[in-house]
């Protein structure tokens, strides 16, 4: 019975020390992941069963980057975020004359960022990452003449906090789950005058392949 359970403990201690070793010094991870934000609508007005206007949008982003592991569990590396989002609203007087306006805002993000794993046994283990970095916003709209319907093009520093947790499905790989707080200061490439500071908490979920 002993030797049984000597086993177990062995067995129990070699996938912990797996686990921990995908986050040692030397390691390298791949990095993607999302904002749960992504939202396709259609949202339909009346009046007096009429159809007096239609409005569609579709939001998105997406996150990729790689890092280095430079001590134990705590790795250094960049992610670079895309970010989507469009509408498009039809709308239509009691003649039916319908005027259609669309509006199309884009973002990148270039963060380097640090990551730090808790050392804890097992297959869950605790993140906290913090990142800072810069950020290209540009909004165009069908409304807008000229400058090909651009309304803005914002720049600046942008800056991420957060913490999850990573459960390893294998030695290799791990799903992961976070809270994200993100920050950004930008300016008018054009117009120095105008600015946008943008304060973001969202939830992410991802997933990372470790080497």
């Amino acid at each position: 019975m002993k030797s049984k359970h000597l086993s177990i403990s062995l067995v129990v201690l070699f996938l912990s020390s797996s686990v921990l070793a995908q986050t040692q010094k030397g390691n390298f991870v791949l990095l993607g992941k999302t904002s749960l934000n992504a939202l396709f609508s259609t949202v339909t007005s009346k009046t007096d069963s009429v159809q007096t206007g239609q409005s569609k949008s579709n939001e998105y982003d997406f996150t990729g980057g790689g890092a280095l592991f430079i001590a134990d569990d705590l790795s250094f590396g960049a992610t670079a975020t895309y970010s989507y989002n469009y509408s498009k609203n039809q709308s239509q007087d009691y003649y039916q004359n319908g005027v259609r306006t669309q509006n199309i805002t884009k973002a990148i993000t270039l963060l380097p960022q640090l990551q730090y794993y808790f050392p804890v046994s097992g297959k869950l283990r605790p993140v906290v990452v913090a990142g800072v970095g810069y950020m290209w916003l540009n909004e165009r709209d069908s409304r807008v003449a000229g400058n090909n319907n651009q309304v803005y093009s914002f720049a600046g520093p942008s800056f991420v906090g957060g913490a999850g947790a990573s459960y390893f499905i294998t030695n290799s790989i791990s799903f992961d789950l976070g809270l994200q707080y993100s920050y950004s200061n930008l300016k008018d490439k054009l117009n120095s005058s105008l600015a946008q500071q943008a304060k973001q908490f969202a939830a992410t979920m991802g997933v990372s392949v470790y080497f």
